[in-house]
């Protein structure tokens, strides 16, 4: 078995939360996730990636880098019978994951590891299918005085570069590397993705809103280039829309 850790980031919640006196829950159709200790919460971000990330047949392993609470990982264990490996600098975040994966249906196939995603990469000769991260793209901002918000929301301590490198050294010949951004942050991301030969194969617009502007964007690299497959998401009318409960009818009861 192999598995491995990092870090994620949750973009504002739109879905309700289950909170019981000792824990905060969030609630899947066929799995539950704590999220109280974890650096981010579960949020539409987490989600709209979870269930977009487009998985080989046959994939055998996947690596989450910033994985959190495990949110990602867990759904993404829940159509794929690949191992999981979960990589993420924060201990609490990792412990809580692990827990998480525990109670879940799919406890011998994902696991959770608390590194660095850089000394990850340096120590490990594995090859992974597929690649996944929500990653931190806060850069030269106003900080939060809470240390692990700063740490799963900016990124200091892994910055695109660190990313694309790390990427390109984890990621198999023929694997792919999905990744949530805001718009504003895509084409720069897509830029150093493109000096190591990552090419971007599909790309999913979001927009928050049917009268509001797009806020998120999510790309497939692949090593080989291709015709960039471009689609768009709203997940709001004056309701969740019908193309948004299609897209995640699978985890969530809307």
């Amino acid at each position: 078995m192999f598995f491995e850790y990092i870090f994620l980031l949750c973009g504002k919640i739109t879905i309700k939360m289950f909170a019981s006196n000792k824990e905060h829950m969030f609630h899947f159709k066929q799995f539950s996730v704590n999220h109280l200790q974890s650096t981010m919460r579960v949020g539409t971000d987490a989600v709209l990636l979870g269930a977009w990330m487009p998985l080989p047949k046959d994939c055998k392993s996947i690596l989450e880098i910033g994985s959190g609470c495990g949110v990602i990982s867990l759904m993404i264990a829940q159509r794929t019978k690949a191992y999981i490996t979960g990589v993420d600098i924060d201990e609490k975040s990792v412990t809580e994951a692990q827990i998480n994966a525990e109670n879940s249906p799919w406890k011998n196939q994902v696991y959770f590891i608390h590194e660095e995603i850089q000394h990850f990469a340096e120590k490990t000769n594995q090859k992974f299918e597929v690649i996944i991260t929500n990653p931190p793209f806060f850069e030269n901002s106003l900080k939060s005085p809470k240390k692990n918000n700063n740490i799963s929301k900016h990124n200091d301590r892994l910055s695109f570069e660190t990313l694309a490198q790390v990427v390109d050294k984890l990621l198999s010949e023929n694997g792919s590397f999905g990744i949530i951004l805001p718009m504003n942050r895509a084409e720069k991301m897509e830029k150093l993705m493109l000096h190591y030969q990552l090419y971007v194969t599909k790309k999913t617009i979001i927009f928050p809103g049917s009268h509001k502007n797009a806020n998120r964007v999510l790309i497939l690299f692949g090593r080989k280039p291709a015709v960039c497959k471009e689609d768009t998401l709203t997940i709001r009318d004056k309701d969740y829309t019908q193309e948004y409960y299609e897209f995640v009818k699978e985890y969530l009861t809307i």
